[in-house]
């Protein structure tokens, strides 16, 4: 029943494997036929039996079955005699199993063992963990104890350094500790402790006295500031400067003597800076020019009027018997005097260096004491923030330099009033605009009230100096000013020069560095050249005729021209001059030509009208000249020039050599002079070209050649 149900399930199994296995492929044998083919047969019973075929079958069974049997005796011998080492075998292994339970009921022991070990590890690792909280918390407690100790107890070694020891570096550090006790007993919380209370009258006392001492040493520090002889910028930045801490203690601790040692050292320092700038501008007016600009040295001086006029012109002009010209200086051309402009970053004159004959403008020393003044009151801020700690604050700085700076402003004040020297309150502008840009590139801006005020005085000064030049110009006009003595009446006047020579170094100055001072000069030199251009004309007009005065304003026109361009000035300043000059060339011109031919011009210009519109090769039929030209008249014309024409010319040549200063541009003049003549003379043979269309007239022969005309002009031109 059993393997009748163990058979039902292995067919149950069976037919489930057969449902599970996959579809049958067929198999390729020829391998295997191979392998056959290739056995030996006699050492092969497989191969050999399928050789003989299977009638054979049986027999290679029972070979088979026989050598099994061999083989198992076989076996059966080797295992009876391998049996004593089989039995050591044995022997051994059991050796080795009750070695092996030794071993474990050791290593049961030990790990018991290590397992109490463990526990033991744990209780005192917990153990090392209370201890060291512990341990940390006793830490911070004594390090809170010792600072609290620290704070409150007074040590005899503290209390001695502060009371005995000498106030150098070294006290610093003393007042240090002082300092943290100090601040650590008026915290609120520390008030409310005992021992707190009973240390703070003698933290007091130490207090007291080193306060005291302090201010005892400051004051006598600032002291020292009052010797003569004393560079204050090393005394302050060397000594001073290390002891800061003192001034922030009294500040702290006693602010009444912080504000006494604070008042001494600016009424010490006011007292100091005053002195020692008042001496240096003293000893820098010795180096001045012994005669500066009056209102004598405006453009037109007033005393040319007088009856004593020409003696004092010459005075004015540095002519004069009395002048010395090193000691006056030039009022009106520049002469160099702007290279002070690329000298601001120099050092300030040294006056007992300079004993020899030097000497200087006045924009010359305002520039130097006002270098030193910069640069000791930069020092001075800077030094006053770091030592008082005035973080920036202007209100201590001007009290230290407050009447230093009020003192230049009213020396300044002072030198406006009588000041008529237009290019130096220029360069005095330019100065100080320099020296403020200077200060905002340091980042000190401590003098910006002083530099605003120093140009809203020296700005209206200019404007007024300036305005009362124009109005010289103007009342010369008016009241007929004299020609200078000794000079030739056509030539450029002085006063020409000396405004072409103002207004090139007020131009000069103006330019692109100068910032706004272009444009508050524009309005003044524009009105400056409209009075000299008035006057100049109200001077031609004088002379005894119209050439005379057409020559004088060429030559002045041209003096002012020279000068513009030999300052190199912009275009704008030298155009309105350029077209005037034009004009009045013009106008000489046409005044020579009608002088010398007038019947050629006269003729010339009442006839091209009439011949204008005419075509030469429309009137080759007709006959006569047209209507409205004068034969009779124009051979006068002709003959005339040429009988003429070579004085004349030589006579032009003359008056042009004689009456130009500038021989340039009398040459060009000449030049245009013989090029209209020569213009007028082509004019005139057209004239005649387009009346005789057919013949030339009979005259004809008697007209010079334009070659003869171009020949003498280069001779001219050559020999000028």
């Amino acid at each position: 029943m059993a393997s009748h149900a163990r058979a039902s399930d292995a067919k149950a199994d069976g037919e489930e494997d057969e449902d599970d296995m996959p579809p049958f492929e067929p198999i390729d044998f020829s391998d295997l036929h191979e392998l056959l083919e290739g056995a030996d047969p006699k050492e092969d019973p497989v191969s050999a039996a399928l050789q003989l075929g299977v009638q054979e079958t049986k027999k290679v069974a029972a070979s088979v079955d026989q050598r099994l049997e061999e083989l198992e005796q076989e076996s059966i011998a080797d295992y009876v005699a391998s049996f004593e080492a089989f039995q050591d075998l044995h022997n051994e292994i059991q050796a080795t199993d009750s070695i092996l339970e030794k071993m474990e009921r050791m290593l049961g022991s030990f790990q018991s063992d290590l397992s109490c070990i463990s526990d033991e590890l744990r209780l005192l690792q917990g153990d090392s963990l209370q201890m060291n909280m512990k341990l940390r918390n006793r830490r911070a407690l004594q390090s809170l104890m010792s600072e609290y100790v620290d704070s409150v107890v007074l040590s005899p070694t503290l209390i001695r350094q502060i009371c005995e020891e000498e106030i150098n570096e070294k006290y610093l550090e003393y007042l240090s500790v002082l300092n943290r006790k100090l601040e650590h007993v008026k915290q609120q919380e520390m008030q409310k402790l005992p021992s707190c209370a009973q240390s703070t009258p003698q933290l007091e006392s130490l207090r007291t006295k080193a306060v005291a001492r302090i201010k005892d040493f400051l004051l006598q520090k600032i002291n020292a500031l009052k010797r003569p002889r004393t560079n204050l910028q090393i005394l302050q930045n060397n000594v001073l400067v290390k002891f800061k801490l003192f001034t922030q203690f009294l500040a702290e601790h006693h602010p009444p003597v912080a504000r006494e040692v604070q008042q001494h050292y600016v009424e010490t320092m006011a007292g100091q800076y005053l002195k020692q700038f008042k001496t240096y501008v003293t000893s820098l007016q010795k180096l001045e020019l012994e005669t500066s600009p009056t209102r004598a040295d405006l453009l037109v001086s007033s005393d040319w009027q007088s009856s004593s006029g020409a003696r004092r012109f010459l005075d004015n002009i540095g002519l004069g018997p009395s002048v010395n010209l090193n000691s006056r200086g030039n009022v009106f051309s520049l002469s160099g005097r702007d290279a002070i402009l690329q000298d601001l970053e120099k050092d300030p004159i040294i006056a007992h260096t300079h004993r020899d004959k030097v000497k200087y403008y006045h924009e010359q020393l305002f520039r130097s004491h006002q270098m030193l003044l910069m640069d000791t009151a930069t020092s001075e801020f800077l030094f006053l923030n770091d030592f008082f700690d005035t973080k920036g604050d202007h209100s201590l700085f001007v009290e230290v330099f407050g009447r230093t700076t009020q003192f230049f402003l009213e020396s300044l004040e002072a030198f406006l009033a009588n000041c008529w020297d237009s290019v130096g309150l220029v360069l005095m502008i330019r100065i100080v605009d320099y020296y403020r840009r200077c200060m905002q590139r340091r980042k000190v801006s401590c003098l910006d009230s002083y530099l605003d005020a120093q140009q809203l005085m020296i700005r209206p000064r200019l404007r007024i100096v300036l305005d009362e030049n124009i109005k010289s110009l103007r009342k010369a006009c008016q009241q007929n000013l004299p020609m200078v003595a000794n000079t030739h009446p056509t030539h450029p006047h002085l006063v020409t020069r000396r405004y072409a020579e103002l207004a090139a170094s007020l131009y000069a100055l103006s330019s692109a560095e100068a910032g706004n001072l272009a444009d508050s000069l524009q309005q003044p030199l524009m009105q400056m050249q409209q009075e000299v251009c008035a006057l100049c004309r109200a001077m031609a007009a004088k002379l005894e005729n119209q050439e005379m005065g057409l020559v004088f304003l060429v030559n002045n026109y041209d003096l002012v021209l020279t000068v513009f361009h030999e300052r190199h000035l912009p275009r704008a300043a030298t155009t309105p001059f350029e077209d005037l000059l034009k004009e009045q060339v013009q106008l000489f011109i046409e005044s020579q030509l009608t002088r010398h031919f007038p019947d050629l011009v006269a003729f010339v210009k009442a006839t091209e009208p009439f011949v204008a519109d005419i075509d030469e090769s429309s009137r080759a039929s007709v006959a006569g000249p047209p209507a409205g030209v004068d034969v009779q008249r124009l051979e006068q014309v002709v003959k005339k020039f040429a009988q003429n024409w070579s004085s004349e010319t030589r006579q032009i040549h003359s008056y042009v050599m004689t009456s130009f200063t500038n021989f340039s541009n009398g040459s060009e003049i000449l030049n245009q002079v013989l090029m209209q003549l020569l213009l007028y003379y082509t004019r005139l043979q057209k004239i005649i070209a387009k009346s005789f269309p057919k013949q030339p007239p009979a005259f004809a022969h008697e007209m010079v050649t334009s070659s003869t005309l171009l020949m003498e002009i280069k001779q001219y031109s050559r020999s000028f």
